[in-house]
């Protein structure tokens, strides 16, 4: 019995980390598609066409930003790496300083490429 328990922790655990939001976020999707279907429905009885479903326009510098972002968090691992070796610093926190920066310098990097092209659109 002590044998069963054991191997039945990790699956629940899993389970628990990975099915439960799953499955949380599918019920509130189902939950908004019923909401959304009512009120059209009202809408139609009441003699009034609904409108279209209007879609967001999606952000054209989507893929850049994530690009730098990328980048960043490459620059920050490597520079986090030699200084970690070369410079004998303390483990962990050296890494997490130069992903942070540089994370922070990819945000600024795309703040100064794109900040003029959305004043010409």
């Amino acid at each position: 019995m002590e044998f069963v328990e054991e191997g039945l922790i990790p699956i629940i655990a899993i389970l628990s980390a990975v099915a439960l939001p799953i499955g949380f976020g599918m019920y509130l999707g189902l939950v908004s598609m019923r909401t959304k279907n009512k009120e059209n429905m009202e809408l139609i009885k009441q003699g009034i066409v609904p409108p279209p479903q209007s879609k967001p326009t999606p952000n054209r510098y989507r893929s850049l930003r994530n690009g730098f972002l990328c980048i960043g968090i490459a620059l920050g691992l490597l520079i986090g790496n030699i200084a970690e070796t070369f410079l004998a610093l303390q483990e962990g926190y050296t890494m997490a300083a130069c992903v942070l920066l540089f994370l922070g310098l990819a945000y600024v990097l795309f703040y100064f490429v794109t900040k003029d092209k959305d004043l010409e659109e």
